[in-house]
């Protein structure tokens, strides 16, 4: 792989057909199969139990495609080495524990559905012969999904920007929303865009990554997402120093573990709350009742909590919260631990800590030991800060492990490509 990153790569026909390939399946993703879906309508807050067959029929058919491209190109055997046992105990514990809940058929459903965009996730990054390649799908993906953001609020604001009209939360009216369902997934969006902005300017491609990272920065602000704005500084210095500190596990750990104590440890530790308490809203938008009975639910049910993402949208909440709990009317826990910890309990989140947050470390590590150049060094720090961002937004949003979430696919792809990267060179 040495300096081959930074330079554009001759690609045959097959490889320009499965890179656009591979966008179109990015773009699909991102958007969860409804770009500029119309919160106008209220069938948005209909039955949420019902699945979107849409949704469902088109990721097994992308999950079908690219497995049999995996299988064509050879390389099936590293799809295989890129299933740890963690993941598969992840499932077995998930699935065991959706079929103790109220709605095992509805659990399972979700379960499955996380389990495609996983294994997509898992057979992108195989499609590439050559890394670079991969990286300028992501960039051109990365351009289209700002372009589309933008053309969205200039010819179709009503399903761009949040507005009166919407079923919920009009407060937010005015803030943009791009081709995403909410204002917050377009605000941490705006940071992986950012992140894939800088990657293509240190890799000598400044006018491309300076136009990407522009356009990411004017999506923030206009989203006005306060939660993932004052995250984008720390992640970059967060990444910056695993990638080059002797100690890169403290630094994850004081990084996560720091903002998670300030956040939900607010609510769950009384002393901590004495001191957080003199500072700016560590919940930025009032989230404390929510991860209170987050809390509590959780504390109801340790061992096996209950099911997958069912808590929050089919009644079950109510046997936690009173019928006049205004935090019992969100649809998550604005906490993706939280959340977790309510559909598979302390051994799910464990699994999903031990997979997501510390195995990463360990990859992390192996590629530290090589020799990399410049090049290499820049993507491996790019791979370091998605998966950094989602962690660090998974203690205000509800992202880590969640389904088809565009912010955790976005982060599952660098958990991937640092797993297959430990393993062999990407360039191979």
């Amino acid at each position: 792989m040495r300096d081959a990153i930074a330079q554009p790569a001759e690609i045959d026909l097959g490889q320009a057909l499965i890179a656009l390939f591979a966008g179109f399946v990015i773009l699909v993703l991102w958007t969860q199969a409804q770009p500029f879906a119309s919160l106008s309508d209220y069938s948005v807050i209909d039955d949420p139990t019902q699945s979107n067959s849409l949704r469902r029929n088109l990721t097994l058919l992308i999950l079908g495609l690219t497995l049999l491209l995996v299988w064509r190109g050879g390389n099936v055997g590293p799809l295989w080495a890129a299933v740890s046992p963690g993941l598969v105990a992840i499932f077995g514990w998930f699935a065991l524990t959706s079929l103790l809940s109220s709605s095992p058929g509805l659990a399972l459903n979700r379960l499955a559905l996380a389990g495609v965009v996983i294994g997509i996730a898992l057979c992108l990054p195989l499609l590439f012969k050559r890394v670079e390649i991969f990286v300028t799908t992501l960039g051109v993906a990365t351009a289209v999904a700002i372009l589309l953001c933008f053309l969205g609020v200039l010819f179709i604001p009503d399903l761009a920007i949040h507005s009166l009209r919407d079923t919920a939360e009009q407060g937010l009216a005015g803030d943009w929303r791009g081709m995403f369902r909410h204002k917050n997934d377009l605000a941490s969006m705006a940071i992986h865009f950012s992140f894939t902005g800088l990657l293509l300017w240190r890799l000598g491609r400044p006018a491309w990554g300076g136009m990407i990272l522009t356009g990411a920065l004017v999506l923030l602000i206009m989203s006005g997402g306060k939660s993932a704005a004052l995250l984008l500084v720390p992640a970059l210095i967060g990444a910056a120093l695993i990638v080059r500190a002797n100690h890169p596990a403290v630094i994850a750990a004081l990084a996560v573990g720091g903002l998670a104590l300030v956040t939900v440890g607010s609510v769950a530790f009384p002393a901590l709350a004495a001191i957080t308490n003199h500072l700016p809203d560590p919940t930025f938008t009032g989230r404390a009742d929510i991860w209170q009975l987050a809390l509590d639910a959780a504390g109801r049910r340790p061992l096996t909590g209950y099911g997958y993402n069912v808590f929050w949208d089919t009644g079950v909440i109510y046997a936690v919260a009173g019928s006049n709990d205004t935090a019992a009317q969100v649809s998550h826990a604005h906490n993706g631990f939280l959340d977790i910890a309510i559909s598979a309990g302390v051994p799910g989140l464990l699994l999903v800590l031990g997979w997501a947050a510390i195995a990463p470390l360990r990859h992390i590590a192996t590629i530290r030991r090589r020799a990399l150049d410049r090049a290499e060094q820049a993507l491996l720090e790019f791979f370091v800060q998605g998966w950094l961002f989602t962690l660090l937004i998974s203690s205000l949003e509800a992202v880590l492990f969640n389904r088809g979430d565009s912010i955790w696919f976005t982060g599952l792809l660098s958990i991937v490509c640092l797993r297959l990267w430990s393993r062999a060179d990407l360039a191979r």
